[in-house]
């Protein structure tokens, strides 16, 4: 185990040793006043714009208009399957194998998912742990879950303090 070190140098070290930082240049970084970049920590509510989105976006907008329905299975990347093109570069950034990752919905969305499958409370094992500033769909989720199964969601959602 490697010991954990501080200090500007080992943070110097760290960012020319990151094999991610070549795409920090594919996202637009926002400005301060001064129009200096920002230290942007903001990734699970709304992260850094990449810079080829418009193309991407203007992309589907043209398959949209001109197939319609089609364009499921008739895209230049057809909507049906698109969860497909993302399985092996996910499995890598998330350290699993391709079979045991598939991306899908919102993080609220997938909660809803998780929690129809696998969340049965009994009378005594039914309260839900969420991060006490966890964004606000998702306590929406956990809440809707425990007054689903009977619960009551002040009673039943354990807010941990972060």
């Amino acid at each position: 185990m490697s010991e954990f070190k501080t200090g500007l140098e080992f943070a110097k070290q760290q960012d020319q040793n990151d094999i991610l930082k070549s795409y920090r240049d594919a996202f637009y970084l926002p400005k301060n006043k001064n129009g200096e970049p920002l230290i942007y920590m903001t990734g699970n509510s709304l992260g850094l714009q990449p810079k080829a989105t418009k193309q991407y976006i203007n992309q589907e907008l043209e398959d949209w208009a001109n197939l319609g329905v089609e364009g499921h299975f008739e895209a230049k990347t057809p909507w049906l399957p698109y969860h497909e093109f993302l399985t092996e570069s996910m499995a890598h950034v998330v350290g699993a194998k391709p079979i045991e990752v598939i991306v899908m919905n919102t993080l609220t969305a997938n909660l809803h998912f998780m929690m129809v499958s696998f969340y049965k409370p009994t009378k005594k094992r039914y309260k839900i742990l969420i991060e006490s500033d966890a964004f606000p769909s998702d306590k929406y989720a956990v809440e809707s879950q425990l007054r689903h199964h009977g619960y009551d969601d002040k009673e039943g959602g354990c807010a941990l303090e972060t």
